[in-house]
């Protein structure tokens, strides 16, 4: 039987192979896309920020605007 279990433990062996080792190449792109990627996120957070507080100001002089032009039509 430990010859049977010898060349099963072979042939997964071959299958299964350990994934070798990362080069410095691989080490440095991924430490790259993970630099990007985070530079990604606080780019699209900081707009929705500045979208949210333009459109706030945006409503803002819009409801001025038409409270000021009510005003002066009753002039």
């Amino acid at each position: 039987m430990s010859g049977k279990t010898d060349s099963k433990t072979d042939r997964l062996n071959r299958i299964f192979r350990a994934p070798a080792p990362l080069t410095a190449l691989d080490r440095t792109t991924a430490e790259a896309k993970l630099i990007i990627e985070e530079q990604t996120q606080r780019w699209q957070e900081l707009t929705a920020t500045l979208r949210a507080a333009r459109l706030a100001k945006e409503a803002a002089e819009a409801a001025k605007g038409t409270l000021a032009s009510k005003a002066r039509k009753k002039k």
